[in-house]
């Protein structure tokens, strides 16, 4: 009896976090379907109530700004490469 450690029950390590690229690439695709499911239910509660989704002023920035959605793809492409190249 006492204070004394006690061996059948795990003692908590010190856990050290490292980002490897697939801990990255995981964290980017749980980003993007955040980002995609909540503008998705947005779209149903807009439609619902009848104004217009949010999704419609994301399509009218693409189409007002091409050289910046090129560039953005261009990045998230070089990021993806670069994570995923052996």
């Amino acid at each position: 009896m006492g204070a004394g450690p006690r061996r059948h029950i795990a003692r908590r390590q010190d856990v050290k976090f490292t980002f490897t690229p697939e801990a990255i690439l995981s964290l980017l695709f749980t980003a993007f379907s955040l980002v995609a499911f909540l503008l998705m239910l947005e779209e149903a509660i807009a439609l619902r109530q009848g104004r217009d989704p949010m999704s419609n002023g994301v399509r009218a920035f693409v189409r007002r700004f091409p050289r910046v959605t090129y560039a953005l793809a261009v990045v998230i492409g070089m990021l993806l490469g670069h994570l995923l190249w052996p």
